[in-house]
């Protein structure tokens, strides 16, 4: 009876452990619309009056699929700032993007960043979508 209770004490334990850890480093989603500035270049807002900043580089097609590298500037107030580089895809047939990589300056630096978007129109280039941080992976 003894050990009964001490595993179930020992497990109430890490059981508030796991939910406090959980819940601090939650996913920190961010949602955000960006345009077409110019060739590799997007601006826009997400955060609720914060900014994002994105310029692709290293570009490429296979099939109806761009592939690229993008460097992300995204502000949030009352957060902070940050720098990703993101490895990217973008579908022409679906207008979807799907970014993953991880944050190399700023706010939640080393966390990781994925961020997926969608195509919504066409003048200017403009996309509507999600970055997701993960804190936890956070140096």
């Amino acid at each position: 009876m003894k050990r009964l209770v001490l595993v179930l004490l020992a497990l109430a334990t890490l059981g508030g452990l796991a939910g406090t850890a959980t819940a601090s480093n939650a996913a920190v989603v961010i949602a955000f619309e960006k345009h077409w500035i110019g060739p590799g270049h997007y601006v826009g807002t997400a955060c609720d009056g914060g900014t994002i900043d994105m310029q692709l580089s290293n570009s490429s097609v296979t099939g109806n699929v761009q592939h690229f590298t993008a460097t992300v500037q995204l502000a949030c107030p009352g957060k902070g700032a940050l720098t990703a580089v993101l490895d990217g895809s973008f579908n022409f047939s679906t207008g979807k993007t799907v970014l993953n990589g991880a944050v190399v300056d700023g706010w939640l630096a080393g966390a990781q960043m994925h961020e997926e978007g969608q195509l919504v129109d066409l003048d200017p280039l403009t996309f509507v979508g999600t970055v997701q941080l993960m804190p936890a992976s956070a140096d």
